[in-house]
């Protein structure tokens, strides 16, 4: 009975030590999209890691340049994972993404009267605002580094759902690009 108790107690001290040496299990990662942010859109992405091989996230892209027709994203995504390290490696990803775009026109006019007239317009200062939402798929890399940074790089297409044929809205967006080479931090 002594033996049985010793090594019990034994096992429960070295389980116990053994447990403290372990690190907490990680769930949770913020990026930033070097890409966009080179390009005047700046992107911020938060992974959540559901298990092993699968996670949700959510990214926020807004346009701080004028230029860029492009203004705002709202895309949430859910990925799986086929690498052998835990949420790393190759990916395919499902996703959603709520879009805004800015389209500038410019009005022209002549006069019908002389046909030698000068053609005359507006400017640039018309714009129309169209929000859509898209779906689409993506595939990429992830690599993961012993203290927890991050390097991703991604690329897809979704097409939006909800196309406006206005006169003005000649550059009518059906398909929205996904794209990235991120940074981050797993924590």
């Amino acid at each position: 009975m002594k033996k049985f108790i010793a090594t019990t107690a034994f096992l429960c001290v070295f389980l116990n030590a053994f447990s403290q040496n372990e690190e907490p299990l990680s769930r949770s990662e913020i990026k930033l999209n070097v890409a966009y942010l080179i390009g005047g859109m700046p992107e911020v992405s938060y992974e959540y890691l559901i298990n092993e091989e699968s996670s949700v996230g959510a990214s926020i892209l807004y346009a701080i340049d004028n230029d860029i027709d492009f203004k705002f994203a709202f895309t949430p995504y859910y990925r799986f994972y086929f690498g052998k390290k835990r949420t790393a490696g190759f990916f395919v990803e499902g996703f959603g993404m709520l879009n805004v775009t800015e389209e500038h026109y410019a009005i022209y006019y002549y006069d019908v009267a002389d046909p030698n007239s000068d053609v005359y317009y507006e400017n640039n200062n018309n714009f129309e605002k169209n929000t859509n939402f898209a779906l689409g798929i993506a595939v990429g890399g992830k690599f993961l580094t012993s203290s927890g940074f991050i390097f991703e790089i991604y690329g897809g297409i979704g097409r939006n759902l909800f196309n406006n044929n206005d006169y003005y809205n000649s550059d009518n967006y059906e398909f929205v690009p996904r794209f990235g080479v991120s940074v981050g931090k797993r924590f």
